[in-house]
């Protein structure tokens, strides 16, 4: 596959339409403002990944691993891995062209039609979900090919089968957005792509090319419709120059330089992510953007849990094995295969999704150590009886290392529910912050804790909580699906921007040209995965802007394809 991004240099003064960011919101801006006809550049803050390219060894991750914090920045500012650390509640992101979808877990789901009963939708969004949001679902289904995983049996997911039958429920394969059965002319954009090789190692990052990422669809297509990609772009702010929009931005040398420069555009697409479209609208306003007062309230974590069943009495093989395979070891699969959907008619806020994961294999030589250290401190044995038995399996981890004993035996689990959205995002110091006192502290997290107990005990393991929400250290959560802070709105009052994702000014109008699409414009918890969701909302936007301006754009496959 050919890289996609250009050199810095040949970025031209003006287009049509600048797209800020690369995940799923701005990868389907940049696509569809390109198949209008329109010239247009999308600026990445990260670096593009080839197959291949992405860390495989715990050196390389390292090397990859960057975290904000209040007392400081650590790593590289192009790191893949963006860990932005809180007191209350801390987040996990991706850096790089494709954004988040590069290391997510795939899994595509619709919410509840309930969650869209909440008037926090703006009216005119509601009146639409059988027709323009529904549609932008089906586009996006269409563009990133959600499949469920075909087979053949894991062991990972045999032992989750278990745990969903001692909760009284039944675990289905979600759709998910791999490459399972490469068909004979592409992708929907037109880019080969090989089948999944099952190495688990999909929040790392796909070596093999099977995972459908937004830099395996909509980012190709649109440069094959004549947009222009650039990476190691830090967006800082917009401003109104004329009757154009300025985009002033950083040029990041990956060394710690950097070199400020400007574009300028008819349209603005800010699609950076709940955290970075945030940041830059928070930014915009301190250099005199009159924006809503709301900007940067209503954040959700979408209620995530990470949690462990550390040592169980069966096989798990559910850390990934890399591409090429670790000598002897066995398929893992794709990082989640399998969902127990424990949503149910009761209170919205009770319904809770679990899914089973896997964890990269650059992370294996820290597993043994690290999980026989915290099972201890934070863990609950389910089944004490054994205890030998387990000693044992520790010991053969720590010797022997992770795809043996102990942690080959240990289940991980991944919760999405309904916390609130409390959060608020603001700049303390030039640096984004994020506040929600008592975050954690949430019944929906006992609940989720003591339904996972129960899924660990089926199988005879010793349930690990995250221990950042251990009492020890103050119930802190860390999340991986990031909404709001530029919600939908009906009005300024209630919102960032209004339900074509136009940007409200402070009066209460909108800016002419200056969107946001992303998980940032989420107005509350879905309760599942966030992508399609947003996919669908950035689809919808993109179907108003064309009809809004007298253009017109299809989403059928390009013609040609492209090796």
């Amino acid at each position: 596959m050919r890289t996609l991004a250009q050199p810095t240099d040949t970025l031209e003064a003006h287009y049509d339409a600048v797209v800020i960011g690369s995940g799923y919101g701005a990868g389907i801006a940049a696509s569809r403002l390109a198949r209008m006809k329109l010239s247009a550049c999308v600026l990445e803050r990260g670096r593009e990944f080839l197959p291949g390219q992405f860390p495989s060894t715990l050196r390389q991750g390292m090397a990859e691993f960057q975290a904000d914090t209040p007392l400081g920045r650590t790593g590289s500012e192009l790191g893949l891995f963006d860990l932005r650390v809180n007191d209350d509640i801390s987040v996990m992101v991706g850096c790089g062209l494709g954004g988040t979808s590069l290391i997510n877990g795939n899994v595509m789901l619709k919410p509840e039609t309930r969650v869209f009963e909440d008037a926090v939708w703006p009216e005119a969004f509601r009146a639409e979900l059988t027709t323009t949001v529904a549609e932008g679902y089906a586009r996006a289904a269409r563009m990133l090919q959600p499949v469920s995983y075909p087979g053949p049996d894991l062991a990972k997911l045999a032992a989750f089968r278990t745990a969903a039958g001692a909760l009284g429920a039944d675990c289905t394969l979600p759709p998910i957005n791999v490459t399972f059965e490469p068909g004979p002319d592409g992708n929907h954009a037109g880019i080969h792509q090989p089948a999944c090789t099952l190495c688990g190692d999909c929040c790392s990052g796909c070596n093999v090319g099977a995972k459908n990422t937004v830099a395996m669809n909509y980012l190709p297509d649109a440069v094959a419709h004549g947009a222009a990609v650039f990476t190691q772009c830090r967006v800082q702010h917009v401003e109104r120059a004329g009757g154009d929009w300025r985009v002033v931005f950083a040029r990041l040398d990956g060394e710690g330089s950097e070199e400020e420069l400007a574009v300028s555009a008819r349209t603005v697409v800010l699609g950076a992510g709940t955290l970075g479209s945030s940041e830059i609208l928070l930014r915009s306003a301190e250099a005199g953007l009159d924006l809503s007062a709301r900007t940067g309230e209503n954040f959700s974590g979408n209620g995530d849990v990470i949690a462990f069943g550390y040592n169980n009495d069966v096989e798990i093989n559910g850390i990934g094995i890399g591409h090429p395979a670790v000598e002897g070891t066995d398929p893992v699969g794709p990082v989640i295969a399998g969902l127990i959907d424990l949503r149910k008619d009761g209170p919205l806020g009770e319904n809770i999704v679990i899914q089973e994961g896997a964890i990269p294999s650059l992370l294996a030589p820290l597993l043994p150590g690290l999980m026989a250290g915290i099972s201890p401190l934070f863990g609950d044995d389910t089944d004490a009886g054994d205890f030998f038995e387990e000693a044992g399996q520790t010991a053969k981890s720590i010797f022997k290392g992770a795809y043996q004993g102990a942690v080959h035996n240990t289940q991980t689990f991944l919760v999405m529910a309904h916390e609130g959205g409390g959060g608020v995002m603001s700049l303390d110091g030039g640096r984004l912050g994020l506040t929600w006192p008592d975050a954690g502290k949430r019944p929906v997290f006992e609940l989720i804790s003591k339904t996972l107990r129960a899924a660990t005990a089926a199988t005879g393991g010793t349930y690990v909580d995250n221990p950042m929400w251990s009492r020890l250290l103050g119930r802190n959560l860390i999340s991986v699906h990031p909404l709001g802070g530029c919600c939908l709105g009906d009005t300024v009052e209630g919102g960032v921007v209004d339900h074509k994702c136009r940007v409200f000014d402070g009066a209460g109008g909108v800016h002419d040209g200056l969107y946001v699409m992303d998980g940032s414009v989420l107005p509350r918890s879905l309760g599942v995965n966030p992508s399609l969701t947003i996919s669908a909302v950035a689809e919808r936007a993109m179907i108003h802007f064309a009809r809004d301006r007298g253009l017109s754009f299809d989403d059928r496959r390009p013609r040609e394809t492209t090796a």
